[in-house]
This record gives structure tokens, C-alpha cells and sequence, in this order.
């Protein structure tokens, strides 16, 4: 009975270990979600600065029919 009783101890230790490294796999989950929700934070800005880009020239080019 007794050696049975340790097996099954054993058998629970191993599942909390596994619930562990789980526990763990989800936290890095969750930090590869948040980086990628950065990453299509700073994708976002870089079209907003390449609009920006697109509107300054577009000013250059007005100044200089405005100048010439």
C-alpha cells in the first residue's frame, strides 16, 4: 500500500512540474502577444511617418511652384 501511495506521489509531483513548465510556456505566450501587438504598434508609425514623408514633399514641391 505503501509503494503504491508513493507512485501516485510520485505521479502528482510530475504533474505539478508539468503544470509548471505550462504556467510558464502561457507567461511566455502572453509576452509574445504583447510584443507583437508592439510591433504593430511601431508598423502603424512607420506608415504614419512615411505619410509624413509624402506630405513634406508634397510641400517642397508646392513651395517651389510657389517660389518660382
Amino acid at each position: 500500500m505503501l509503494t503504491e501511495l508513493l507512485k501516485l506521489s510520485l505521479m502528482l509531483t510530475e504533474l505539478l512540474k508539468l503544470s509548471l513548465m505550462l504556467t510558464e510556456l502561457l507567461k511566455l505566450s502572453l509576452m509574445l502577444t504583447e510584443l507583437l501587438k508592439l510591433s504593430l504598434i511601431d508598423t502603424e508609425l512607420l506608415k504614419l511617418s512615411l505619410m509624413l514623408t509624402e506630405l513634406l514633399k508634397l510641400s517642397l514641391i508646392d513651395t517651389e511652384l510657389i517660389l518660382s
